[in-house]
């Protein structure tokens, strides 16, 4: 069975610092997206396979196949780098069988009913919520990290400040 070596909520998805310091860091060699929208869009598939470096194998799957593919054992050998585009499809996967011990999120710009909670990573109610029971109900830790060389910081936190900015 294929190792997870690091998941990654970030709406850009593979982009330079994803190629240039996560990778580094974890060693993975398949980026796996779990995203329903690009998986059935073979073009943009083949632009974000394209965007990883040559030695890094590139596969997109629905959080529906993603799932069977984990629960069959089929996801293959490998160090696996986990992304996701959003909150939504992380709880969704992680809910439907795709046992996640950590949780970074790295990137979820800005929009209405959206607070920044940290830099640039923003949540709102949903997304709170989804982390939140991910982290009370399936022993999955979650944190807020950008890039390696900068602080993280962990989920309870960023959820307090969500909440207090929401008064």
């Amino acid at each position: 069975m294929a190792e997870i070596e690091m998941v990654r909520v970030d709406f850009r998805l593979i982009h330079g610092q994803v190629i240039t310091k996560w990778i580094r860091q974890t060693f993975a060699n398949r980026i796996i997206i779990i995203d329903d929208n690009l998986a059935n869009d073979e073009f943009m598939k083949s632009i974000y396979t394209m965007a990883a470096p040559s030695n890094i194998a590139v596969n997109v799957y629905t959080v529906e196949s993603a799932i069977n593919e984990w629960k069959e054992d089929k996801l293959g050998k490998g160090k696996l780098f986990i992304l996701f585009k959003d909150v939504d499809t992380a709880f969704k996967t992680i809910q439907g069988g795709i046992e996640i011990k950590d949780l970074q999120i790295g990137g979820l710009g800005s929009g209405p009913g959206r607070k920044s909670v940290f830099g640039p990573i923003s949540l709102n109610e949903e997304d709170a919520e989804q982390l939140r029971e991910l982290e009370e109900s399936n022993n999955c830790r979650v944190y807020l990290h950008q890039v390696p060389d900068e602080p993280k910081m962990e989920f309870k936190k960023a959820l307090d400040k969500f909440y207090s900015l929401k008064k």
